[in-house]
Order: C-alpha cells, then sequence, then structure tokens
C-alpha cells in the first residue's frame, strides 16, 4: 500500500504544484511549503475546495474549515511527515534544473506556462482551488499553521 502512496503522490506533480502555487505568490517560506502537499495531495480536501470554490464567494477560514470538516485534519500530521521526502525532493529537482531559487525563502527563477491540457485530471482539480487555497493559508503566519493543524515535530 505504501508504494502505491508514493506512485500517487510523486516528485513530478509535486514539482508541477509548487511551480503552479509560485507562479501565483512568487515567493514562498520554506517551512510554509511543507505543509502545501499535505493540503492540496489529499482528494478530500481539494473536493471540498472545489465545491467551495464553486458555490461561495464568501471569505472562507482555515478555522472554518477545520469546524466544518473535522475529518479532512485528523490524519494530517501523518499526511505532513509521510510528504515531507516529497516535497524536499521536488523542491531540490526544482532548485538543480534552475526553476527555482531556495535560500531564507523560495523564489521563481522561470516562468513556467504549463498546458494543463495535458498534465492530468489530478492536476487540474488541483490548481483550480490554488487561488482559495493561498488565500485561506496566507491569513496566518508559518507558525500559526503549524500549531493550527498540530503539528508534531
Amino acid at each position: 500500500m505504501k508504494e502505491i502512496y508514493y506512485t500517487y503522490n510523486n516528485e513530478a506533480l509535486a514539482s508541477c504544484v509548487f511551480l503552479s502555487i509560485l507562479q501565483h505568490i512568487k515567493t514562498l517560506d520554506i517551512a510554509c511549503s511543507c505543509l502545501i502537499l499535505p493540503f492540496l495531495f489529499d482528494d478530500r480536501t481539494v473536493k471540498y475546495l472545489s465545491e467551495i470554490c464553486e458555490n461561495q464567494h464568501d471569505e472562507l477560514s482555515l478555522e472554518q474549515i477545520m469546524e466544518d470538516k473535522p475529518l479532512l485534519f485528523t490524519s494530517f500530521n501523518k499526511r505532513y511527515l509521510s510528504l515531507l521526502p516529497i516535497t524536499i525532493n521536488s523542491l531540490m529537482i526544482l532548485s538543480k534544473s534552475d526553476q527555482i531559487n531556495i535560500s531564507k525563502e523560495i523564489h521563481c527563477i522561470t516562468n513556467s506556462n504549463m498546458d494543463n491540457n495535458v498534465m492530468g485530471e489530478r492536476f487540474n482539480r488541483i490548481t483550480k482551488v490554488i487561488p482559495l487555497f493561498l488565500s485561506i493559508i496566507q491569513k496566518h503566519s508559518t507558525t500559526q499553521l503549524y500549531k493550527l493543524l498540530k503539528i508534531q515535530l
């Protein structure tokens, strides 16, 4: 089962997700980057955010989501730990291929225009919720996010 998890959640998809996010925000805190995949590689969370995108135009907070859908967060720390190697590997691949620069923050070097038509349905579902996801997490500092999500290091 573990092999299937790492085949489904892989460095190629993660690299594309990071590039897509960096197209929106240009710089990313390193510690915050480790929280992205546990959110966006969880199909239930992406489905929920997608439904919010379609049906609601109000401001949405992480606290609201955690209250409305607590089951999405019961395994968040486990997902965080499982996806940490994929996060690190993806960021290193992007850095070694001169697409990002990693210093105090992660900066996008290239302007990647990915053709979503050839990237697959899962990637398309993820990219559709990225703006909402970013608006939710950008309301908090990275420290606050780690505390809210009960990340155990």
